[in-house]
């Protein structure tokens, strides 16, 4: 395996929405997570919406939005914070390259590093080639619980 470049964050700007909106997951994963188009529209409805593009270098490769509920309510001093990864996607081209992982601890860093943290939620399908597997490779374990019918794993930081 070639040595993965440098990955980083970056804001979604409209300079650079045309390329994140042109990622996609395997046709065989699009049930399992919502277009960037549709991500990106739901995080302008939402206040608690964190997201982010993903980039190897200068290129894109992926998507990230949390639910960090302190944006929403950070006017709030009694407000006690979660942190849940709603969309997390790594273009087809760059999967099973170690790319995902690698993106996502720069998502578990981003949260870890934010107030009050102590856990980072997620959820995934109960079917069939879910990312169940991957997530517990990132250190997630499931919890018992199900959230829309689907399984809820968590992360403590």
């Amino acid at each position: 395996m070639s040595e993965i470049p440098k990955l980083t964050l970056k804001k979604i700007t409209k300079l650079n929405l045309p390329s994140i909106l042109q990622l996609n997951v395997k046709p065989e994963q699009r049930n399992f997570v919502a277009s960037n188009a549709k991500s990106i529209a739901e995080a302008h409805f939402n206040k608690d919406a964190w997201f982010r593009a993903i980039y190897a270098n200068n290129k894109p490769i992926g998507f990230v939005m949390i639910s960090d509920t302190l944006l929403k309510y950070k006017s709030n001093p009694n407000h006690r914070p979660s942190y849940y990864l709603w969309r997390f996607m790594i273009d087809a081209k760059f999967q099973g390259k170690g790319y995902g992982k690698e993106a996502m601890k720069l998502v578990i860093n981003h949260v870890k590093n934010r107030p009050k943290a102590k856990e980072l939620l997620l959820s995934h399908s109960k079917s069939y080639g879910n990312t169940g597997e991957f997530y517990k490779k990132c250190g997630f374990e499931y919890n018992g619980r199900e959230i829309d019918d689907e399984l809820l794993m968590s992360l403590k930081l």
